[in-house]
């Protein structure tokens, strides 16, 4: 274990030291901390409107009543993110490059708004203008959110730095100086995003969100449901949840149609009491496989309390442990961070390929039966999911099996972590 982390130390260390100084990257990384107190407000009435044995105790008609009544604390939270962290990142780059911060977050968020699309289509067909479709502001147009904001910005700074700027009077209040000081440059970034908005509507992906799609499209649904395919899904996933993509949302989008496809098939075969035909379902991927990052970070969650040290982390434990019971774990993907931590990338991308191949093999081989295709809630607890999406105890023993074997690895990468700081602080 010493010759590990002394290893990780040494190569490991370095790279995460220049990782860290890259402005962009960091801008990245604020956007998400501030993000954060929302991010918990909506992970907590997520959390408490999913609580696995509320229908049994007031009915499925009552429950899905109450989730409605609380559904505009996830909708108007985390289902904007992509506003949040607009505004975010042109704050903290506005702040690197000491230009006025405020004009900075409103020039990164509303860069965005003007490349987003202002009309939806309704279930009957009918088009809707003048409205900014939820679809696209939240996780789904998160990685727009960031490119554009992050150009925006540089715009900005970049005409303020060059004094295309209108200069006022000594005598004139300095709020309005400022605005008119900022005028120019603001118009410049915005123009820029209009322009960028204009040139996609006369293509065949009409906005950028749709080209970020259709460009992840065609390979994602090409992959099937393979062994090495959910491999590289699972990677996938964790990878965009790396850079604070929300990966379930934009891998999920084009590969939950194919595995509910496979859970569909093996419900019929359980149901008529036939042999399952499919070892990759949705079920599978949820609580085996796409869980690999998730999977562990109850026990990671667990682990901040042992270390005695960092008050920092058993504070976040606090707060991230109710959540994370339930499966939401943005407080501690945002809080440790495991967001563009170069650190907790080996062992982020290494989970779901430990979970897939272990669990795919239990499975393949008889020693846990298949998952029957019956649906669950994904806040349902670990070790309980997996004894009823397999509709047996050795699902939930693979789950506690697969724990037991990520808790070593997150807890080697945490003592690197803890190295890290230990440096710093010297």
């Amino acid at each position: 274990m010493e010759k590990i982390t002394a290893f990780l130390e040494k190569y490991l260390l370095p790279f995460a030291d220049v990782f860290s100084k890259n402005k962009y990257l960091v801008a990245i990384k604020d956007a998400f901390l501030i993000s954060l107190p929302f991010t918990i407000f909506s992970s907590i009435f997520t959390a408490i409107a999913n609580l696995p044995f509320l229908p049994n105790m007031f009915g499925e008609a009552k429950i899905a009543q109450f989730q409605q009544f609380v559904s505009p604390t996830f909708s108007l939270t985390m289902g904007v993110i992509s506003f949040i962290v607009a505004a975010g990142i042109g704050y903290s780059l506005s702040n690197h490059y000491k230009v006025n911060p405020i004009y900075g977050a409103l020039v990164g968020l509303l860069s965005f708004i003007m490349i987003t699309p202002t009309s939806t289509l309704t279930d009957s067909g009918e088009t809707v203008l003048n409205v900014l479709p939820l679809s696209e502001i939240g996780a789904i147009g998160m990685f727009s959110a960031i490119l554009v904001s992050i150009l925006g910005t540089e715009i900005y700074r970049y005409a303020i730095q060059h004094n295309w700027t209108i200069k006022m009077p000594s005598s004139v209040p300095k709020l309005v100086s400022d605005s008119f000081f900022s005028f120019v440059p603001i118009a410049v970034a915005l123009l820029v995003a209009f322009v960028i908005r204009m040139i996609f509507q006369g293509t065949s992906f009409e906005t950028v969100n749709n080209l970020i799609y259709q460009m992840l499209q065609k390979p994602l649904t090409s992959l099937g449901t393979s062994l090495p395919a959910t491999i590289i899904v699972g990677v996938l996933v964790n990878l965009f949840w790396f850079f604070g993509l929300h990966g379930h949302v934009i891998v999920g989008s084009v590969m939950v149609p194919i595995w509910n496809t496979q859970s569909f098939a093996n419900l019929q075969a359980f149901q008529a009491g036939e042999s399952l035909p499919h070892i990759v379902t949705g079920q599978f991927t949820d609580f085996f496989v796409l869980n690999g990052g998730y999977l562990s970070l109850p026990v990671l969650i667990s682990l901040l309390f042992f270390f005695k040290n960092r008050s920092d982390w058993r504070d976040l434990g606090k707060i991230a442990l109710a959540p994370g019971i339930f499966g939401v774990y943005e407080p501690l993907i945002f809080g440790l961070p495991i967001m563009l931590n170069p650190i907790m990338f080996i062992p982020l991308i290494a989970t779901p390929i430990i979970t897939t191949v272990i669990s795919y093999f239990s499975m393949a081989w008889g020693l846990v039966p298949l998952t029957t295709g019956v649906a669950l809630p994904y806040t349902m607890p670990l070790v309980v999911s997996g004894a009823i999406v397999t509709n047996s105890i050795r699902g939930a023993l693979l789950q506690f099996v697969l724990l037991v074997i990520l808790t070593a690895m997150w807890y080697l990468f945490l003592n690197v972590m803890d190295q890290q700081n230990k440096l710093k602080v010297s």
